[in-house]
């Protein structure tokens, strides 16, 4: 592989991971997270499997003590294979997963 060819491969994986974190973004603000569950505070997006799911610690009021501690839950997006299409968006708090409008225990297949 050319030095050119390398440089244009570099510049559209970074065009790649920049709209997947506007996309990412964009899905978490819209995100609800069930009545009760008030994201005071996330961090930065870490990424996982070539950057195919972003992951960001998100941290939710005390919803029986709102003068207690956050409780530590966490948010994740993952997109089909090479595009910013988000092919799923969940949230964990406290074991239980956070889909839009509901929760449920089970662990994410």
């Amino acid at each position: 592989m050319s030095l050119e060819e390398a440089s244009r491969l570099a510049a559209a994986s970074q065009t790649l991971i920049e709209s997947r974190h506007v996309a990412a973004d964009a899905k978490f603000e819209a995100f609800d997270f069930g009545a009760g569950n008030v994201v005071e505070d996330a961090e930065g997006w870490e990424y996982f499997n070539d950057g195919d799911e972003m992951t960001r610690t998100v941290y939710f009021e005390n919803a029986e003590n709102p003068e207690a501690d956050s409780q530590r839950g966490h948010f994740t997006v993952r997109f089909e294979d090479g595009t910013d299409a988000i092919a799923e968006a969940y949230g964990a708090l406290g074991g239980a997963i956070l889909d839009d409008l509901q929760a449920t225990s089970g662990p994410r297949p």
